[in-house]
Protein backbone atom coordinates (compact mmCIF):
# COMPACT_ATOMS: atom_id res chain seq x y z
CA UNK A 1 0.00 0.00 0.00
CA UNK A 2 1.10 3.25 -0.78
CA UNK A 3 1.26 6.56 1.62
CA UNK A 4 -0.86 9.56 0.00
CA UNK A 5 0.74 12.27 1.31
CA UNK A 6 0.96 15.65 -0.77
CA UNK A 7 4.24 17.98 -0.07
CA UNK A 8 2.84 21.04 2.28
CA UNK A 9 3.31 23.66 -0.56
CA UNK A 10 0.29 22.13 -2.71
CA UNK A 11 -1.65 21.90 0.83
CA UNK A 12 -1.75 25.37 1.32
CA UNK A 13 -2.71 26.56 -1.56
CA UNK A 14 -5.00 24.03 -2.70
CA UNK A 15 -7.08 22.16 0.26
CA UNK A 16 -8.08 23.75 3.74
CA UNK A 17 -8.29 19.80 4.69
CA UNK A 18 -6.35 16.53 3.97
CA UNK A 19 -5.87 12.94 4.73
CA UNK A 20 -3.27 10.57 4.69
CA UNK A 21 -3.00 7.02 5.07
CA UNK A 22 0.28 5.11 5.26
CA UNK A 23 0.95 1.37 6.21
CA UNK A 24 1.84 0.00 9.30
CA UNK A 25 5.50 -0.96 9.02
CA UNK A 26 7.51 -4.11 11.02
CA UNK A 27 10.56 -2.59 12.45
CA UNK A 28 10.97 -5.46 14.37
CA UNK A 29 14.37 -6.98 12.64
CA UNK A 30 14.63 -10.16 11.34
CA UNK A 31 13.14 -13.52 13.09
CA UNK A 32 10.17 -11.64 14.86
CA UNK A 33 7.30 -14.43 14.90
CA UNK A 34 4.93 -12.10 14.47
CA UNK A 35 3.61 -11.15 10.94
CA UNK A 36 2.43 -7.17 11.20
CA UNK A 37 -0.35 -5.29 8.78
CA UNK A 38 -2.35 -2.60 9.49
CA UNK A 39 -3.11 1.44 8.42
CA UNK A 40 -3.08 4.51 10.13
CA UNK A 41 -4.57 7.59 9.19
CA UNK A 42 -3.96 11.34 9.64
CA UNK A 43 -6.20 14.44 8.91
CA UNK A 44 -4.83 17.96 9.14
CA UNK A 45 -7.00 20.77 8.99
CA UNK A 46 -5.07 24.38 8.14
CA UNK A 47 -5.73 27.50 8.62
CA UNK A 48 -3.93 30.74 7.99
CA UNK A 49 -1.89 30.59 11.36
CA UNK A 50 -2.05 26.70 12.52
CA UNK A 51 -2.53 23.29 11.28
CA UNK A 52 -4.92 20.62 13.71
CA UNK A 53 -3.55 17.23 13.34
CA UNK A 54 -5.16 14.27 14.43
CA UNK A 55 -5.30 10.24 13.67
CA UNK A 56 -6.43 6.85 14.11
CA UNK A 57 -4.96 3.49 13.40
CA UNK A 58 -5.88 -0.31 14.02
CA UNK A 59 -2.35 -2.90 13.75
CA UNK A 60 -2.76 -6.49 13.41
CA UNK A 61 -0.77 -9.43 14.23
CA UNK A 62 -0.47 -13.36 13.21
CA UNK A 63 2.03 -15.51 15.28
CA UNK A 64 4.17 -17.18 12.07
CA UNK A 65 6.27 -18.89 14.83
CA UNK A 66 4.49 -22.48 14.79
CA UNK A 67 4.79 -22.13 18.48
CA UNK A 68 2.18 -20.87 21.21
CA UNK A 69 3.29 -17.07 22.80
CA UNK A 70 2.38 -16.38 26.22
CA UNK A 71 4.02 -13.48 26.17
CA UNK A 72 4.43 -10.56 24.23
CA UNK A 73 5.86 -6.86 24.27
CA UNK A 74 5.83 -4.20 21.01
CA UNK A 75 5.90 -0.46 20.86
CA UNK A 76 3.79 1.35 18.49
CA UNK A 77 4.14 4.87 17.19
CA UNK A 78 2.52 6.74 14.64
CA UNK A 79 3.14 10.50 13.48
CA UNK A 80 1.33 13.03 11.44
CA UNK A 81 3.13 15.26 8.64
CA UNK A 82 2.31 18.07 11.35
CA UNK A 83 1.87 15.82 14.65
CA UNK A 84 -0.80 14.20 16.19
CA UNK A 85 1.27 11.20 17.30
CA UNK A 86 1.59 8.70 19.92
CA UNK A 87 3.16 6.01 21.40
CA UNK A 88 1.81 2.81 22.52
CA UNK A 89 4.11 0.22 25.05
CA UNK A 90 1.97 -3.04 24.37
CA UNK A 91 2.08 -5.65 26.96
CA UNK A 92 0.03 -9.32 26.14
CA UNK A 93 0.17 -11.88 28.80
CA UNK A 94 -0.99 -15.20 28.63
CA UNK A 95 0.93 -17.24 31.25
CA UNK A 96 -2.24 -17.44 33.80
CA UNK A 97 -4.58 -18.41 31.31
CA UNK A 98 -4.60 -18.33 27.51
CA UNK A 99 -2.19 -18.38 24.41
CA UNK A 100 -1.24 -17.23 21.29
CA UNK A 101 -1.40 -20.19 19.00
CA UNK A 102 0.19 -20.74 15.80
CA UNK A 103 -1.45 -18.78 13.12
CA UNK A 104 -3.49 -16.88 15.21
CA UNK A 105 -4.42 -13.01 14.05
CA UNK A 106 -4.97 -10.45 16.53
CA UNK A 107 -5.47 -6.80 16.85
CA UNK A 108 -2.37 -5.40 18.19
CA UNK A 109 -3.25 -1.95 18.77
CA UNK A 110 -6.30 0.58 17.33
CA UNK A 111 -7.73 3.56 18.64
CA UNK A 112 -6.88 7.45 17.97
CA UNK A 113 -3.95 9.94 18.38
CA UNK A 114 -4.38 12.64 20.23
CA UNK A 115 -5.40 16.01 18.51
CA UNK A 116 -2.19 19.10 18.72
CA UNK A 117 -2.38 22.01 17.04
CA UNK A 118 0.79 23.60 15.51
CA UNK A 119 1.83 27.25 14.47
CA UNK A 120 1.93 27.03 10.51
CA UNK A 121 4.46 29.30 9.00
CA UNK A 122 3.92 30.08 5.28
CA UNK A 123 7.22 31.80 4.49
CA UNK A 124 9.02 28.10 5.47
CA UNK A 125 10.28 26.41 2.32
CA UNK A 126 10.92 23.21 5.56
CA UNK A 127 8.74 20.27 3.89
CA UNK A 128 6.28 18.23 5.98
CA UNK A 129 7.24 15.36 7.77
CA UNK A 130 6.25 11.61 6.24
CA UNK A 131 3.39 10.22 8.25
CA UNK A 132 4.34 7.15 10.02
CA UNK A 133 3.27 4.02 11.70
CA UNK A 134 5.59 1.44 12.98
CA UNK A 135 5.62 -1.71 15.10
CA UNK A 136 8.31 -2.96 17.33
CA UNK A 137 7.99 -6.41 18.60
CA UNK A 138 10.47 -5.84 21.49
CA UNK A 139 10.31 -9.39 23.34
CA UNK A 140 8.51 -12.74 23.16
CA UNK A 141 8.18 -15.87 25.58
CA UNK A 142 6.91 -19.10 24.20
CA UNK A 143 5.16 -22.13 25.64
CA UNK A 144 7.82 -24.14 25.36
CA UNK A 145 9.90 -21.13 27.23
CA UNK A 146 12.18 -20.34 24.42
CA UNK A 147 12.33 -16.44 23.42
CA UNK A 148 12.92 -13.63 21.33
CA UNK A 149 14.54 -10.66 21.59
CA UNK A 150 15.56 -8.92 24.65
CA UNK A 151 15.48 -10.32 27.65
CA UNK A 152 15.82 -6.96 29.72
CA UNK A 153 12.59 -5.62 28.43
CA UNK A 154 10.72 -8.35 29.64
CA UNK A 155 12.45 -8.72 33.45
CA UNK A 156 9.49 -6.32 34.73
CA UNK A 157 6.78 -9.04 33.86
CA UNK A 158 8.95 -11.57 34.63
CA UNK A 159 9.13 -10.70 38.05
CA UNK A 160 5.75 -9.67 38.27
CA UNK A 161 4.60 -13.45 37.86
CA UNK A 162 5.79 -15.19 41.27
CA UNK A 163 4.12 -12.12 43.16
CA UNK A 164 0.74 -13.07 41.28
CA UNK A 165 1.57 -16.88 41.44
CA UNK A 166 1.98 -16.16 45.27
CA UNK A 167 -1.50 -14.59 45.65
CA UNK A 168 -3.13 -17.39 44.03
CA UNK A 169 -1.87 -19.75 46.27
CA UNK A 170 -2.94 -17.97 48.81
CA UNK A 171 -6.48 -17.00 47.31
CA UNK A 172 -6.65 -21.08 46.41
CA UNK A 173 -5.81 -22.16 49.78
CA UNK A 174 -8.24 -19.70 51.85
CA UNK A 175 -10.39 -21.82 54.27
CA UNK A 176 -13.65 -20.23 53.71
CA UNK A 177 -15.59 -17.60 52.08
CA UNK A 178 -15.16 -14.44 54.28
CA UNK A 179 -10.84 -15.48 54.78
CA UNK A 180 -10.87 -15.73 50.47
CA UNK A 181 -12.92 -12.40 50.55
CA UNK A 182 -10.43 -10.87 53.08
CA UNK A 183 -7.26 -12.08 51.38
CA UNK A 184 -8.83 -10.60 47.89
CA UNK A 185 -9.42 -7.42 49.13
CA UNK A 186 -5.85 -6.96 50.50
CA UNK A 187 -3.45 -4.66 48.27
CA UNK A 188 -0.61 -6.77 47.02
CA UNK A 189 2.66 -5.09 45.56
CA UNK A 190 3.45 -3.95 42.80
CA UNK A 191 0.50 -1.85 41.48
CA UNK A 192 1.01 -3.98 38.47
CA UNK A 193 0.50 -7.23 40.46
CA UNK A 194 -2.71 -6.07 42.33
CA UNK A 195 -4.16 -4.67 38.95
CA UNK A 196 -4.64 -8.12 38.18
CA UNK A 197 -6.21 -9.07 40.98
CA UNK A 198 -8.95 -6.56 39.72
CA UNK A 199 -9.76 -9.20 37.52
CA UNK A 200 -10.86 -11.40 40.75
CA UNK A 201 -12.34 -9.10 42.45
CA UNK A 202 -14.75 -7.34 39.24
CA UNK A 203 -15.78 -11.22 38.54
CA UNK A 204 -16.58 -11.84 42.39
CA UNK A 205 -19.02 -8.40 42.44
CA UNK A 206 -20.43 -9.66 39.05
CA UNK A 207 -20.96 -13.33 39.69
CA UNK A 208 -20.31 -14.40 43.27
CA UNK A 209 -17.34 -15.43 45.66
CA UNK A 210 -17.93 -19.11 44.00
CA UNK A 211 -16.87 -18.11 40.30
CA UNK A 212 -14.11 -16.03 41.41
CA UNK A 213 -12.68 -18.97 43.71
CA UNK A 214 -13.29 -20.90 40.11
CA UNK A 215 -11.14 -18.21 38.55
CA UNK A 216 -8.29 -18.52 40.77
CA UNK A 217 -8.33 -22.52 40.21
CA UNK A 218 -8.14 -21.88 36.44
CA UNK A 219 -5.52 -19.13 36.56
CA UNK A 220 -3.70 -21.55 39.81
CA UNK A 221 -4.19 -24.43 37.16
CA UNK A 222 -2.73 -22.76 33.99
CA UNK A 223 0.61 -21.03 35.99
CA UNK A 224 1.25 -24.26 37.76
CA UNK A 225 1.90 -26.01 34.28
CA UNK A 226 4.03 -23.27 32.83
CA UNK A 227 6.28 -22.99 36.09
CA UNK A 228 8.96 -24.58 33.56
CA UNK A 229 8.81 -21.97 31.03
CA UNK A 230 9.41 -19.42 33.81
CA UNK A 231 12.11 -21.29 35.04
CA UNK A 232 13.79 -21.35 31.66
CA UNK A 233 13.64 -17.20 31.47
CA UNK A 234 14.44 -17.01 34.87
CA UNK A 235 17.86 -18.79 34.11
CA UNK A 236 18.35 -16.15 30.91
CA UNK A 237 17.85 -13.38 32.94
CA UNK A 238 20.50 -13.90 35.91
Amino acid sequence: MQAIFVPLCLTLSAWSQLTYTVPVVDKSGPGSPLAISGTASFTELFTDQSVASSGNFRAKARNVSGKSIILMLAGFDVAGPHGGGTHQAIKIDHFFWGDIAPGESFVLARGRSRKQVSALRRDSLEPAAEPKAEVRIQYVQFEDGSIFGDEAAAKGAIDLRPVILEALRRLDKAGNKEEFLALLNQNIQPDDADRFLATFRETQKKYGTAAARAQVRRGLVVAEGRLAALRAVQMVQK
